[in-house]
């Protein structure tokens, strides 16, 4: 039997008396506040963190502490400043007031927007976006009928959209995400003006039509929001039985039908969303809201309060590098607004101004890639 010798006062720094020692160890007294910290290895964050947990993120191979009731990269900031679908380019189009330009703007630093080009085919109410860090797609929208052209642009170079595809369904009103490899378009309004739950795929470094991949979970499937990580697609909102607060994903390897993730705050439509590697920001609604609102895409479940808007917005477009989002135009409050404004994703806390459009622009989408 072991023994302690030469030991003549043992003080308990938590209480008073002789201490607990609770991880093991226990003597006559109160607990000495000593406790173990937990260490996670999983794709996901884990839930219910104290200060001092660690975890190895092996989804994008990062290693986190959580202090100050946070996760933080150890060693300070370890992540790229871009992933694969995205970078601090945004490229935004839809409707302004005289043409259906392509406009973009820096992410990373405030700053207005300026003419990128122009549409293959004149277009809006609205597309669809998605795309990598070289390579943006924009799908479907409204101009005399419903379409179902994908032009692409590359992020680096400004000029006119080319050619990419079809969609499966000619519609207007979806919304798209994308991993950097594969994007799903989904939802929309069709030809006959009915709301559809299709989901479409296309790769985006090879031109060609979509494919189907699955279905929506219900008709609210047109006024989407989107986001995603690298591995889930999130759809949220939208509109077909009235407005809803239902949140879909799909995970981009495999094609199926939708699973629930959760639930928004309110039942609302004509948002958009933001993600960064684990968080989506999603912010506005229809007839002008500022609410923002957030998930953890790994981790399903309803939706929580972010900030605020600067002001209220309806249908403005939502686009990220890996640090920042910003939010694009839309209605305000009945119309087209030239507004930038941008958050920290991982930071809750309200917009600030980030600087303004070339022209505004209403129910726009973007997507955002290496500018060079």
């Amino acid at each position: 039997m072991s023994e302690i010798d030469r030991i003549t006062k043992i003080t308990d720094r938590a209480g008073s008396g002789a201490p607990n020692f609770t991880n093991g160890v226990n003597f006559a007294g109160s607990d000495s506040g000593i406790s173990p910290h937990a260490h996670t290895e999983s794709a996901s964050e884990p839930g219910s963190p104290s200060n001092g947990d660690t975890w190895w993120d092996s989804d994008n191979d990062i290693y986190k502490v959580y202090m100050d009731s946070a996760w933080k990269d150890w060693l300070g900031t370890t992540a790229p400043t871009s992933n694969a679908w995205s970078g601090d380019r945004g490229v935004i189009t839809g409707e302004s007031f005289t043409n259906y330009e392509i406009q973009y703007f820096n992410i990373a630093s405030t700053s207005s927007a300026a003419d990128f080009g122009n549409l293959s085919v004149t277009r809006g109410f609205k597309l669809g976006s998605c795309g990598s860090s070289t390579r943006g797609t924009f799908g479907g929208g409204y101009a005399s009928s419903r379409r179902d052209e994908i032009d692409y642009i590359t992020h680096s170079t400004t000029g006119n959209a080319t050619d990419f595809g079809n969609l499966s369904v000619a519609r207007n009103y979806g919304s798209a995400c994308a991993n950097g490899t594969r994007g799903l378009y989904a939802g929309g309004i069709n030809a006959a003006g009915s709301f559809v739950n299709t989901v479409d795929y296309i790769t985006i470094a090879n031109t060609g039509n979509a494919t189907d991949f699955g279905d929506m979970s219900g008709i609210n499937s047109g006024r989407l929001g989107s986001g995603n990580d690298a591995t889930r697609a999130v759809f949220g909102g939208g509109l077909g039985g009235g407005a809803s607060n239902t949140i879909d994903y799909f995970t981009f390897a495999s094609a199926g039908n939708a699973t629930d993730f959760g639930d928004f705050l309110a039942t609302q439509n004509d948002m958009q969303g933001c993600s960064d590697a684990t968080r989506i920001v999603f912010g506005g609604s229809a007839g002008g809201s500022n609410v923002l609102q957030y998930l953890t895409t790994q981790s399903t479940g309803n939706a929580t309060d972010f900030g605020d808007l600067t002001v209220n917005l309806d249908g403005a477009a939502g686009v990220a590098n890996l640090l920042k989002g910003v939010f694009a135009g839309g209605i305000t409050p009945s119309n087209p607004a030239n507004n930038l404004e941008i958050i920290t994703i991982q930071t809750t806390g309200n917009a600030t101004d980030h600087g303004d459009l070339a022209e505004a622009q209403s129910y726009p989408v973007a997507c955002s890639g290496a500018a060079s």
